[in-house]
């Protein structure tokens, strides 16, 4: 599985590809939604949305619908579970339900 994260965090990055490796899967980080790969090339978009710049939520739906049908890819944003702004940008993008990071690495060692 082509997983990209989207986020500056090395921390968070290095604890994903930890448990993506286990699962045998590729992980790419950029850092800007510009710095995307095309969408039908990957499986699974992670977006730190903590991270988020204003123009993000047009950007990644602009990036996602841009594929073809059968090849858009799943995005999950996470963040912090309390920050209720998050959460209501992420429903305005379109890219809601906002992920807990704990809920994110609970799912992602299954």
């Amino acid at each position: 599985m082509k997983v990209v994260l989207l986020g500056r965090d090395l921390i968070t990055a290095s604890r994903i590809a930890e448990s993506l490796a286990r699962a045998a899967s590729e992980l790419r980080r950029v850092e800007d939604p510009a710095e995307l790969p095309p969408a039908e090339s990957v499986d699974l978009l992670l977006v730190d949305w903590d991270d988020r710049r204003p123009e993000w939520g047009s950007r990644l739906t602009a990036w996602r619908t841009g594929a073809p049908d059968f090849a858009e890819p799943r995005v999950i944003v996470f963040g912090p579970h309390a920050d209720l702004a998050a959460h209501a940008d992420a429903r305005a993008a379109g890219l809601a339900p906002m992920w807990a990071r704990s809920k994110l690495f609970a799912e992602l060692a299954k």
